[in-house]
């Protein structure tokens, strides 16, 4: 089995959020192949609205970048991770960039109304795309996620369909730079290897799983106290 992850942080190798994307990945099986693109170091030029990719070269970005090798790779794949932190309530410019430049794996459209809430607004130009699996591993600053996201899984929604992709959303990020809270921290990594074991056999997680990796680390008294000291040390 082949993953493929997309660190889309502009921290790269220091970001937070990958600290819980290599956790999950600790309960993959040993056999598995995983291989790591950090996003900011690629030459990743916006998409240009040409709508090539649908008219004279369908399927194919008419911009020659880092992103060629990148599509390679997303096709060779079985399971692609996506791991960023919010910003402004969306993903990082760097991301977005390379989310605009997937349109090439899309069908064009044609005035169709999106009456299906499950499906993509768009169809996949190929039909095995649907046979890979697409993980959102994503963190915030807040202590609670859910009202944080709504915009990033709207556009998430829009893209691939809802249900068709799963989104682990992390709150209290920067506890990952704190020095205090490790024995809560650890904890909490502990959960996400067993999450991303129970997702290495099913290529999914469970209602129960979601639950419990989506509580924050600590009270919302303890992360104020803890960022207010770090901050104030930085």
């Amino acid at each position: 089995m082949k993953v493929l992850v997309l660190n889309g942080s502009p921290k790269g190798e220091k970001s937070n959020t990958l600290n819980i994307t290599k956790a999950f990945l600790d309960g993959f099986s040993a056999d598995t192949e995983i291989e790591y693109i950090t996003v900011k170091k690629e030459t990743i030029k916006p998409c240009m609205g040409c709508f090539s990719c649908w008219s004279r070269t369908p399927g194919e970005c008419v911009i020659k970048d880092d992103m060629q090798k990148i599509y390679e790779k997303i096709n060779s794949a079985d399971i692609i991770i996506e791991s960023f932190p919010l910003y402004f309530f969306g993903m990082p410019s760097q991301m977005k960039a390379l989310t605009d430049r997937c349109l090439p794996y899309m069908l064009p459209y044609s005035g169709n109304a999106a009456e299906d809430k499950e499906a993509s607004f768009h169809e996949l130009r190929d039909e095995t795309m649907h046979e890979k699996r697409l993980l959102v591993i994503t963190t915030c600053g807040y202590v609670s996620a859910e009202p944080m996201y709504p915009a990033l899984t709207k556009q998430l929604d829009l893209i691939c369909g809802n249900g068709n992709y799963t989104m682990i959303k992390c709150p209290e990020g920067e506890l990952f730079i704190a020095e205090k809270a490790e024995r809560q921290r650890k904890a909490y990594l502990d959960s996400i290897t067993e999450a991303g074991r129970e997702f290495c056999e099913n290529r999914c997680l469970c209602d129960e799983t979601m639950k419990k990796i989506s509580k924050p680390i600590l009270s919302p008294k303890g992360f104020e106290a803890i960022t207010k000291a770090h901050w104030k040390m930085s």
